[in-house]
């Protein structure tokens, strides 16, 4: 058997390493970032979520099933999908209603008619925040809606900070083939660094590479390492 180098070795493990990254990438997990504040507080600015791409995926076999579970979308999850207007971009959101639902919004507080049911319930929602920022969204517009069936395949969905979100209050619903995953958990989160003054002036090149650098360090928000989103 003829020898192989070193470089050979760890050139093929690269490539093995590169392909299996590639492979859970497409199909298993992804990282993302959260640039806005329409989830605060489940998830901030700053933070860099793992989403499950799989979850949402029809299972090959029973066997894949058993070692991937599956499952239906369902209100409450937390997903990245991609937003129907501009599928270049992905959005985070809470799915609030189900195909067949039907959703009115009163004063901020959110009613949902399944189906099954006979009259509007009130959905219980420990996890939205209304903090409304100057010159933000119109808060009459957005608590406030009337009515609105969710067809089938689709989704409404919501930000948990109500009043400054643009969500299906807005755009309308989100088709389910547009579903990227369901967050899972936060893995590393960085406290964003605050705007610099309006007369200062801009920082040179290697200057906004060291405060990018040193921010990951000592801007680290370590409390929300691994915090799992609900």
């Amino acid at each position: 058997m003829p020898h192989r180098s070193f470089l050979h070795d760890y050139f093929q493990a690269g490539i093995v390493a590169i392909i299996i990254a590639l492979f859970v990438r497409t199909f298993l997990v992804q990282a993302f970032q959260i640039p806005s504040p329409s989830m605060r507080e489940s998830i901030l600015v700053g933070d860099h979520v793992l989403v499950n791409k799989f979850i949402f995926a029809p299972a090959m076999s029973l066997a894949g099933k058993d070692l991937l579970p599956v499952s239906e979308v369902k209100r409450s999850d937390v997903i990245v999908f991609k937003f129907p207007d501009a599928p270049e971009k992905d959005y985070v959101k809470r799915v609030i209603g189900e195909p067949g639902d039907v959703l009115k919004i009163e004063n901020g507080a959110v009613f949902v008619k399944r189906p099954s049911d006979s009259d509007f319930r009130q959905l219980v929602e420990p996890y939205v925040t209304h903090s409304d920022p100057v010159g933000g969204l119109d808060e009459e517009h957005l608590n406030n809606r009337p009515p609105v069936q969710v067809p089938p395949g689709y989704f409404y969905v919501l930000g948990d900070n109500r009043d400054d979100s643009r969500d299906s209050r807005d755009w309308g619903f989100v088709p389910q083939d547009l579903i990227r995953g369901k967050v899972l958990l936060v893995y590393w989160s960085v406290d964003p660094l605050p705007p610099p003054p309006e007369n200062a002036p801009r920082p040179g090149p290697v200057e906004s590479v060291w405060k990018s650098a040193s921010a990951s360090f000592t801007r680290t928000r370590w409390d929300r390492t691994f915090h799992v989103i609900r």
